[in-house]
C-alpha cells in the first residue's frame, strides 16, 4: 500500500514512465508493434475457428466491462441475451432467455441459494435488482424495481421503483404501477391482473 500511495503523489507522466519501466527492455514503439501483431494474429486465429465451425460457432456477446461473476461453480448464462449493458452485474446462477435484456446498472443475483432466470424477450430496466427470482417471457421490469425471491408471469409489467417481496407471485399479464408493491407470500402475496394498481 505504501507503493500505491507513493504512486498517487507523483505526476501522471512519472507514473507512465514507471509503468513502462516494468516492461521488458527495448523501445516503447517496439513493444507496441509486437502487442498489435499478437492481437492481430489472435483475431485471425479466431476467424479461422469460426469459419471451421460454421453455424455452430460461438460469438462472444459479453461486453468486457460487464461484471459476470461465477459463484459456487455456477456462472451467468447470457449467450442468448439480446443486450447486456456494460454496467450490468450478473452474479452466480443467472440465465437469460433469447432476446432478453439487462440494462444499465441492473443487478441480477443467483447467488442466494436459488437461481434467477429471465424469460425470452424480457427486459430488466436500469438500476433494477432481481434476486433469486423467476421472470416470465415478454415481461418488463421497470427501472429501479426490486424483486426478491419471487415469480413474475409471462407478459407482466412491473413499474418503475416497484417492489415485489419474497414469496410473492405476479400473474401472467399483470401490471404493477410505478412505486407499487406486492407483499411477501403467506397470505396475500399472490397478485392477479385485477389486484394491481
Amino acid at each position: 500500500t505504501t507503493r500505491a500511495l507513493a504512486s498517487m503523489s507523483i505526476p501522471a507522466y512519472a507514473r507512465q514512465n514507471l509503468a513502462w519501466a516494468a516492461r521488458p527492455p527495448g523501445p516503447q514503439s517496439f513493444w507496441h508493434a509486437v502487442g498489435t501483431a499478437v492481437r492481430g494474429i489472435g483475431r485471425q486465429i479466431d476467424a479461422v475457428g469460426v469459419g471451421l465451425q460454421g453455424d455452430c460457432a460461438y460469438h462472444e456477446k459479453l461486453v468486457m466491462p460487464v461484471t459476470a461473476v461465477a459463484v459456487g461453480g455456477k456462472a451467468p448464462a447470457i449467450a442468448a441475451a439480446g443486450f447486456v449493458a456494460p454496467s450490468a452485474n450478473l452474479v452466480g446462477d443467472v440465465s437469460m432467455g433469447e432476446g432478453a435484456t439487462a440494462w444499465y446498472a441492473s443487478l441480477l443475483r443467483g447467488d442466494c441459494g436459488k437461481p434467477t432466470s429471465v424469460g425470452a424477450g424480457s427486459q430488466i430496466g436500469d438500476r433494477a435488482t432481481v434476486t433469486s427470482s423467476q421472470i416470465g417471457a415478454q415481461t418488463w421490469i421497470g427501472a429501479g424495481a426490486t424483486l426478491v425471491d419471487c415469480s413474475v408471469g409471462d407478459g407482466a409489467s412491473i413499474g418503475l421503483g416497484a417492489t415485489v417481496c419474497a414469496g410473492a407471485s405476479v400473474a401472467d399479464g399483470a401490471v404493477l404501477t410505478a412505486g407499487g408493491g406486492v407483499p411477501g407470500g403467506g397470505g396475500g402475496g399472490d397478485a392477479g391482473e385485477d389486484d394491481m394498481g
